[in-house]
Formats: C-alpha cells, structure tokens, sequence
C-alpha cells in the first residue's frame, strides 16, 4: 500500500492530536499534517499534492460552507473528508457539501474518519494467496458480522461501545464502496470474502 500524505485543518490542538494519532496507528507510515487556520491550509495547499484533507468547518479565520468551498476551489479534486460538531444530516442536505468524500460527526470519533480514509485508499487488496480480497477496517468486520447477525444499529452501537452515528457511517461507507444496496446483502458480501 502506497504512503498516505493527510492534512488536519482544526483549530483545536487536542482533536489534531487524537487524529494523528489515530491515523498513524491505522495507517503505519502515513505523513499527517496539521493546520489551524484557513489561511494556513491555502498555503498548505499550495505547497504540494496531498492524497486527503480533514476539515473542521469551525476555524477562528473561517466558518461553514465558505471553509470548504474555499479550500475545495485550490484543489478540487483533493478529497475532503468535513468533521462537523452538530449532526451532519443537517450539512449533508446542502448543496455546498456534494463533493464532500464524507460529512462526519466529531462525536462519532476517529472510527468514522478511518473508515472513510480506508475508502479513499482502496476497496480491495491482495491477499498471500494472489486472490483480492475487500478491505475492511476491524470496526467495519466487527458492525458487519453483527448486521449479518440482524441486530439493529443501536444494538451494535452497544455492543461495541460506539454511537448507534458511527455505526451508520460505516455501513453506508461499506454499502457505497462494495455496491451493497441492502442489509440482506451483508450476509453473503461476509461470505464470498471470507469474513466472520
């Protein structure tokens, strides 16, 4: 797997932290960068490729659709991946965010992002055996072998000590990335992979 080049735009230091940190135990060899401003990310941005950016919409320089579509308009094929504190229902509904890579709650945690950030990567990988094989995060096998299992969301969420959010940000990460269309499906999606 090649290495990641990923941006934090977030005024606050401690969710930079826990997001690179999460980051680089998700992805050994990933280079995370870090900005707190709008005006620093437009250099940034200037500076050199970047395969990802993660974006908190509330920044002291710059605030809601106008952070985004500004960093989107230097470079707007660069995967934005929006970190919001309010429900991301509400952003998901605005045009604004279409182009979004994934419009996340910050109470969801670091899970949510990786899950995206696996997407954005690659949907499939080479296993020792030469046949490919779907790349799913730990979180993602564990919420899919529960959903294979019919337990609800909210069930799942407790069962593995995550927001009922989180566990429906994986699933429609995974339903969108491996054309799964139905709940129905995942039992036979776990087994063609041989997954649970």
């Amino acid at each position: 797997m090649r290495r990641l080049n990923i941006l934090i735009v977030d005024d606050h230091p401690l969710v930079r932290v826990g997001l690179r940190t999460a980051l680089q135990a998700a992805f050994p060899g990933v280079r995370v960068e870090e900005c707190a401003a709008l005006a620093e990310a437009r250099a940034r941005l200037l500076a050199g490729p970047l395969d990802a950016l993660i974006l908190d919409l509330a920044l002291s320089d710059s605030s809601g659709a106008e952070t985004y579509l500004a960093l989107q308009h230097l470079c707007p094929g660069l995967p934005v991946i929006i970190m919001t504190g309010t429900d991301p229902r509400d952003l998901l509904a605005l045009p604004a965010f279409e182009g979004a890579a994934g419009v996340l709650w910050k109470a969801d945690g670091p899970e949510a992002i990786l899950s995206v950030l696996a997407e954005l990567m690659s949907c499939e990988a080479e296993t020792l055996d030469g046949t490919s094989r779907p790349v799913l995060t730990a979180r993602e096998r564990d919420i899919l072998v529960l959903c294979a299992r019919g337990l609800q969301n909210k069930v799942i969420g407790r069962s593995l000590g995550i927001s009922e959010n989180t566990v429906r940000a994986h699933l429609a990460s995974v339903f969108k990335r491996f054309g799964l269309t139905h709940r129905g499906a995942v039992k036979d999606f776990l087994e063609r992979a041989r997954i649970g």
